[in-house]
């Protein structure tokens, strides 16, 4: 074959390399990608994945009083007052979870000693803060509250999203930050749901709520996190939560695990009242018992409350959305894209390989097609099983068939190589 033929063919896959990459990005392959993903799931190999818990221990108490007419409403306020919240937590304390996430604000600006001796006994509970965003690059930070953990964290934080000024409470509980207003909050970008673990102010970094409340729930201290942006938060225990660099967590939603859910205002009745009225076997039963040693996110979950669009076409709240990543991150079962500018990395391969497959004889083209193409499922097999990371291989499959059929038609004039 002529150095003209040569670039000629180099130039015509590399143009149809650019085309695919951006269908790619665009999701022109999805159901391709989708059997793939599923065919990654059903081969976990020997990570990480297959030694965690099978079944995940969060489950979310909907708050959906709002959508209720007022004579029907659990709570007689909305939001609900302190001395209800006082009796909630005090009943779902009875039912032992390890770790309580309060998910919205609790404002309570006198509280009495009952209050703070209630606090004080349930296990492992954090509470949000709720966060404004920074409208300008000139801002005192606000200051940082005891209970909310500065971070020690490793590379360039100016893409953490960054807060201005804090609502803050003076309870003496663990905290985390609730809500972060800078359009960076909980999203859903076709079958990935996007969850930020991070945010900042100044130069500080701290966590959101949905970090804090997993540390808690397996008892582990800030301090003894190593935080690399860009690549995971670990600590020990086997704690790995892949990150891009702003801090968030992705998972592939129609493969991670689902949290439990539960109606809050069961826990307006005590745990004797509440035996009494579900008999054993029966699924608020079970639900109640399902408590103990769980992750419980006290969350808003009405229907004005679920504003995110699911690629099914029904529509989540962000507590059922948060409640899902920590499912996938106390399980492990999560699948995490290779960040785009990566996947050019298997289709530049593709296109030189199949540059050199173009010089063979006809009857070995066969062999080359079939081994490029094993090759890019067991490198994309070998990366998941590594670190949960999906590498897209649809574009450098259709790169090699198109080099295949146009080694195929060029005429062979003598041996070839």
């Amino acid at each position: 074959m002529s150095p003209r033929l040569s670039l000629l063919l180099l130039f015509a896959a590399g143009a149809f390399g650019v085309m695919l990459h951006r269908e790619q990005q665009r999701g022109s392959f999805e159901a391709f990608d989708r059997g793939h993903r599923e065919f990654l799931r059903a081969n976990p190999g020997g990570s990480e994945w297959t030694r965690m818990t099978d079944e995940p221990q969060v489950i979310l108490a909907r708050l959906d009083d709002p959508d209720l007419p007022l004579a029907q409403r659990a709570f007689e306020a909305w939001p609900p007052r302190p001395d209800e919240w006082q009796v909630v937590l005090q009943n779902l304390t009875a039912w032992q979870p390890r770790a309580v996430a309060f998910g919205m604000p609790l404002a309570v600006d006198d509280p009495t000693p009952s209050f703070l001796k209630m606090l004080s006994e349930v296990p492992g509970l954090t509470l949000g803060l709720e966060a404004t965003a920074a409208f300008s690059h000139e801002f005192m930070p606000p200051e940082i509250p005891a209970g909310l953990p500065v971070l020690k964290v490793q590379g360039d934080i100016t893409g953490i999203p960054q807060f201005e000024t804090l609502r803050v409470n003076r309870l003496p509980v663990r905290l985390g930050i609730s809500q972060v207003d800078l359009g960076q909050k909980v999203s859903v970008e076709g079958e990935w749901c996007h969850v930020p673990l991070l945010a900042r102010t100044g130069t500080s970094a701290v966590p959101t709520l949905a970090l804090q409340s997993i540390l808690t729930w397996k008892q582990l201290p800030p301090d003894r996190l190593q935080i690399q942006l860009g690549t995971a938060i670990t600590g020990p225990g086997g704690l790995a939560i892949p990150i891009d660099d702003a801090g968030g967590f992705s998972f592939y939603l129609s493969l991670a695990a689902r949290a439990g859910s539960m109606q809050a205002d069961e826990f307006l009745f005590g745990k004797g009242q509440a035996e009494t009225t579900y008999a054993e076997g029966t699924a608020e039963r079970r639900a109640l018992k399902s408590i103990a040693g769980s992750l419980v996110w006290l969350g808003v979950d009405d229907q004005a409350a679920r504003l995110v669009k699911l690629p099914d076409g029904n529509t989540a709240s962000t507590a059922d959305l948060i409640t899902r990543a920590l499912a996938a991150i106390q399980t492990g079962r999560y699948i995490r894209p290779l960040p785009p500018g990566w996947q050019v990395l298997p289709l530049g391969i593709s296109i030189l390989f199949g540059l050199w497959l173009i010089r063979w004889q006809r009857r070995n083209l066969w062999k080359g097609l079939a081994a490029g193409s094993l090759l890019l499922l067991t490198s994309s097999l070998l990366l998941f099983q590594s670190n949960h990371t999906w590498m897209p291989i649809a574009p450098a499959l259709l790169v090699l068939g198109l080099i295949f059929t146009a080694g195929w038609m060029i005429p062979r004039g003598g041996a070839a190589t």
